[in-house]
């Protein structure tokens, strides 16, 4: 039998506190190693008789312990109401319910967190969202009254099970200490008395029998809730039924009045500060005007339709409405800077204006109108109009227009020669593609741009011949003045059909000496061609050189190859030398 432990409290007040402290202090220490000693129950050497009687003696000491700070509580309650006082008892009440938590759980060996589970408190923005929700969430409970009802069943069933076991073995504790504590105090002075008492309201506290009608009632009422199921169409069906009947008329009032109120100021715009107001305006402050009224008028439409469903009591709809603007508000929080960027374009007081040039995917266009929509043009490709948001332009920057400034570097029809030799007619150009045909027939397609990166030269609108022609160096006397003027004479009667009078293809011919190259004396013959001949730029090209090599014929004019000199030593001089060639043998050229 082992002792009882009794614990007197000290007669003096001054030391009640720090005895208090003391054994709280060892009653959470015990508290706090019990979990780990009740799951390492096999690893420990106490016999389950000793583990008892430990749990017993802390029961004990936190009986005790609420006994003290309960006589100090009455005694607080006897003075007078002071600050100080009323904080005294706050820290005893508080004090109080942490032994009287921590009695609980030593008795039944369950943790706090199974014993007291709460609700969590929600805080005030949450209760404020579910009030104006409230109506909404009201209105479709009845689409999903069955499946809620069925999973709230399911999930108490659950709760409840999990408590019933709860309470059955904290039930079981109770029973084997109370057994204990009998068996082992024959005569039970004062607080062994209250000690005892506690342990039997735990014990009815812990009562399983009314858990376990709770969770006989609840399987019932599942059974029953799944044997007459409604199907989800027919629910669906049903609701959205009963909810145009009963605010059907409410929505077509609102609705009426924000389109009426709408319809009748917009054709007030014009009046006001459209085309027809009796005030004049400059261009951009009549945008700026008309963009400042359409809003306002939005916003009266929005107020009027939130009045009539406010007068007409209809808090459902009230409440979508509030909901479906607060959710726009809240989409659009990230999109407000650029749409401050979108309404200055719109206004014509960004960086792109109406009627100024603008570079739009590498083509220039020109800026038609901004408003919503910008609309671009460009006159020389093929469906030159394109129509873009406005927040394409954003980032963009247009200038003025210069005049007779191209739109792009051919039309329909050219003929135009790229950076790679390329040459053809264009057959299509559009804003996407340029197709260029070769002679034969043979297609080629760029995009614009790749179309525009080799730097098409449009020969349609006449081009030039600019021909380096080389002769001997035994023409040095005359190449000056003579042998140029010579070749413009040939050129102009080999090519006489080229220089007929009124409108020639030849529009000018110059011949000049050039330079002195390494192995002959260089002329330039420049040609300009009109530009109905493009089609033939390679023939008149070659019917050129054709010329220039038959006037070197006729004048006995020689045309120099490369030539290249080498420096030889004297003694392979002399052996050259002292070896005379053949005179069946041409003489050597190096």
């Amino acid at each position: 039998m082992h002792q009882n432990i009794r614990i007197h409290p000290s007669k003096k007040s001054g030391r009640a506190p720090l005895g208090l402290l003391v054994s709280i202090f060892l009653v959470a220490a015990c508290l706090h190693t019990l979990p780990v000693a009740h799951a390492q129950e096999t690893n420990t050497s106490d016999t389950p008789v000793q583990q008892q009687d430990n749990v017993q003696k802390m029961l004990f000491l936190l009986s005790k312990q609420i006994t003290q700070l309960q006589s100090r509580l009455k005694d607080l309650n006897d003075m007078p109401a002071t600050p100080s006082m009323n904080k005294k008892r706050e820290d005893l009440l508080t004090q109080i319910d942490g032994l009287h938590r921590n009695f609980e759980s030593l008795a039944t060996q369950l943790s706090t967190d199974q014993l007291f589970e709460g609700d969590p408190k929600k805080s005030d923005w949450s209760q404020k969202l579910e009030s104006l929700i409230m109506p909404l969430l009201e209105a479709t409970s009845d689409l999903t009254e069955k499946p809620r009802k069925i999973e709230n069943l399911k999930t108490r069933i659950e709760l409840l099970g999990t408590q019933l076991r709860n309470y059955e073995d904290g039930r079981k504790n109770i029973e084997s200490l109370l057994a204990t504590a009998r068996q082992e105090r024959k005569s039970l002075n004062e607080q062994e008395e209250q000690f005892l008492s506690r342990l039997e309201n735990l014990k009815g506290k812990y009562n399983p029998e009314l858990i376990r009608l709770k969770l006989q009632e609840a399987r019932r009422t599942l059974k029953k809730e799944l044997a007459n199921s409604e199907p989800f169409i027919d629910t669906a069906t049903r609701s959205i039924k009963n909810f145009f009947k009963h605010r059907g008329m409410n929505l077509l009032i609102s609705v009426s009045i924000f389109v009426a109120i709408w319809y009748i100021l917009i054709k007030l715009r014009l009046y006001i500060v459209g085309e027809k107001s009796l005030l004049s305006f400059e261009p951009w402050m009549q945008k700026v005007l008309m963009t400042a009224y359409t809003g306002l008028v939005l916003v009266l439409c929005v107020i009027s339709s939130l009045v009539s469903l406010y007068l007409l009591n209809d808090w459902l709809l009230l409440s979508i409405v509030i909901l479906f603007l607060l959710a726009v508000a809240w989409a659009s929080r990230q999109f407000i800077p650029r749409l401050f960027q979108e309404m200055r374009l719109a206004l014509n007081l960004g960086t792109v204006k109406e009627t100024e040039r603008l570079i739009w995917k590498g083509v220039p266009w020109h800026v038609e109108s901004i408003g919503l929509q910008a609309a671009l043009t460009n006159p020389a490709l093929e469906g030159g109009s394109v129509l873009l948001p406005v927040g394409e332009l954003v980032g963009q920057h247009s200038r003025p227009e210069v005049e007779s400034e191209p739109w792009f570097p051919t039309d329909v029809g050219d003929w135009a020669i790229l950076a790679d030799g390329t040459y053809g007619r264009v057959r299509h150009q559009t804003m996407e593609q340029v197709v260029l045909e070769l002679k034969g027939g043979t297609e080629l397609f760029y995009t614009t741009t790749d179309f525009l990166s080799k730097t098409p030269k449009n020969i349609s609108r006449g081009f030039r011949y600019d021909i380096v022609f080389g002769l001997d160096y035994e023409t040095q006397p005359r190449v000056c003045d003579e042998i140029p003027e010579l070749f413009d004479k040939g050129l102009r009667q080999h090519l006489q059909n080229r220089f007929q009078d009124g409108s020639p293809d030849f529009t000018h011919l110059e011949i000049t000496f050039d330079e002195a190259a390494s192995s002959s004396l260089n002329l330039r013959i420049v040609v300009h061609v009109h530009g109905r001949c493009a089609e033939f730029y390679d023939e008149i090209k070659r019917e050129i050189q054709t010329a220039l090599v038959r006037i070197c014929n006729e004048q006995q004019l020689r045309i120099p190859f490369t030539q290249l000199t080498v420096s030889l030593p004297d003694s392979l001089k002399q052996q050259l030398g002292t070896t005379s060639p053949r005179k069946d043998e041409p003489p050597p050229r190096v």
